[in-house]
């Protein structure tokens, strides 16, 4: 499931420097031949020493990547201080289909390629390899696709309202604290049910994980090697606490009677048998647990908090969504459909999704040397597909980085140029469940109340700057809105 611009240009100055460009249009990935001569090589890089490389990633990625793919070309390498640890960037969509369409035993994605293995643990989807990974996958697909995800609706909608009846009328707020809020509730009723007294302990041992203290060192676990290795210090403490109160309520569930009839995504997964007829450990269990815990909210609170910046800022697209969400409901309210004619909603949640990506970069990991376009890259070589710079590739999208939500009225987006989930085998399997609940909780939002740029906010008056939160990338100035009640409509 699945992590600057303005503000990192000032934070971290110049840096990258001009160096050779790429071919442009890059062939699939294939073995180097045996007559071929090349040597396989990393693409070029930024002049800056890694320190600078290290801090600008650290506080402006999204400023690094932009500034790179300007002076170097579609593909570059950033090298970190003081592991000499590189990321080969990608950020041709051609260069990413044949990333992603590459056979997994050439290029992984797994436990060694990710910076948060140590949490997520080796047995999560998003960590594991092979085999493992696609049996994984299969068990956890059904509670996330088709009619399963409509036993969550009325969760989001709840949810939604419960927090807004306490949100400030006419005075500034940020509204991604609220967000985060909503979502994580969503996300544990989803997956344990609707016991709110049991989920006291998992909403406080989450909230403890998260604290300022230790997102900080998972952004140093972002900026160094993968590795396994189980965090110590205040930051493990605060893991080993989680895990204890997830291994508790996975023993009082399987002694449940009732739990055939329940439809919380836990009880579903105990249920769960691959094709050897073999269930989940609770070690492979705890592991998926606690990936959808930290993956099923942060981002998406995210990205609805992105979806109302966005759309204050452009309050002609704002006046068009809640023109669809009115019609939408009077034609609920006189029988006439539910759920359909949500053209411009959908389109807002694409765009938002493209423009504002929540997690910048997608890692693959070469076991042995590969051609991808005119480059042979070297075996170990770590392919990072940038989500943020296919999202606003220019040959791609007219006017890239402007917030134009009717580009997506005429059709879906093209599979590799729109990749905020990923692609290939290893696609983010909420993608559809995030979409649902972005929908749904900006619906409920703009249904009722109408958001505005807060007075005097002249430092983000044409947008907040994007600023790194461990490996997400959130609104600088917490999505700081105002908002109105509106009139009743017919």
């Amino acid at each position: 499931m699945a992590t600057a611009s303005a503000t990192a240009a000032t934070a971290a100055g110049e840096g990258a420097a001009p160096g050779a460009a790429l071919a442009e249009q890059p062939r699939p990935p294939r073995r180097p031949s045996a007559e071929s001569s090349r040597t396989p090589s990393l693409p070029p890089g930024p002049r800056a020493h890694p320190i600078v490389q290290t801090l600008a990633w650290a506080f402006a990625p999204t400023w690094l990547m932009d500034a790179c793919a300007r002076r170097v070309g579609d593909s570059f390498t950033i090298t970190f201080w003081p592991s000499r640890f590189q990321l080969a960037l990608l950020s041709d969509p051609d260069a990413v289909k044949a990333t992603f369409t590459a056979p997994p035993e050439i290029a992984p994605s797994g436990a060694g390629n990710s910076p948060i293995a140590s949490v997520m643990g080796p047995h999560s989807v998003i960590t594991l390899t092979g085999p493992e990974h696609m049996r994984q996958r299969k068990l956890l697909l059904p509670p996330f696709h088709g009619e399963r995800m409509r036993d969550y609706e009325d969760v989001i909608v709840q949810e939604t309202r419960r927090d807004m009846a306490s949100w400030p009328i006419g005075t500034p707020m940020r509204l991604h604290e609220r967000t985060r809020k909503i979502t994580l509730e969503v996300i544990l009723r989803a997956i344990f049910g609707v016991e709110a007294g049991r989920m006291e302990d998992l909403r406080a041992a989450i909230w403890k994980l998260l604290e300022p203290a230790n997102v900080v060192t998972m952004l140093r676990a972002a900026l160094g090697p993968p590795s396994l290795e189980r965090p110590g210090g205040k930051f493990g403490r605060a893991l080993d606490h989680l895990d204890a109160v997830i291994y508790a309520e996975l023993e009082r569930r399987r002694a449940q009677a009732d739990l055939a009839e329940r439809k919380d995504i836990l009880s579903l997964l105990l249920q769960a048998r691959d094709e050897d007829g073999e269930e989940m450990t609770d070690e492979e269990l705890r592991d998926e647990l606690v990936s959808l815990l930290l993956a099923g909210h942060e981002t998406t609170a995210t990205s609805v908090a992105w979806a109302i910046e966005r759309l204050v800022r452009h309050p002609d697209k704002l006046r068009r969504l809640q023109a669809e969400i009115d019609a939408l409901s009077s034609a609920e309210a006189n029988g006439l459909g539910q759920g359909t004619g949500e053209e411009y909603l959908t389109a807002v949640v694409q765009e938002t999704l493209r423009v504002r990506p929540v997690v910048p970069i997608v890692v693959r990991v070469l076991q042995e040397d590969f051609e991808i376009g005119a480059r042979v890259l070297p075996a170990g070589t770590r392919v990072t597909p940038s989500i943020f710079l296919v999202n606003r590739n220019e040959r791609v999208y007219e006017d890239a980085k402007a917030f134009r939500p009717e580009r997506y009225l005429e059709g879906a987006p093209e599979t590799f140029s729109w990749i905020p989930f990923g692609g290939g085998i290893r696609r983010c399997i909420g993608a559809a469940f995030a979409q649902l609940e972005m929908r749904l909780m900006l619906r409920t939002m703009l249904s009722e109340l109408e958001p505005s740029v807060p007075p005097r906010s002249v430092r983000f008056r044409r947008g907040e700057w994007i600023r790194r939160r461990a490996i997400t990338l959130v609104p600088a100035d917490g999505a700081r809105v105002v908002w109105k009640r509106r009139r009743a409509t017919a």
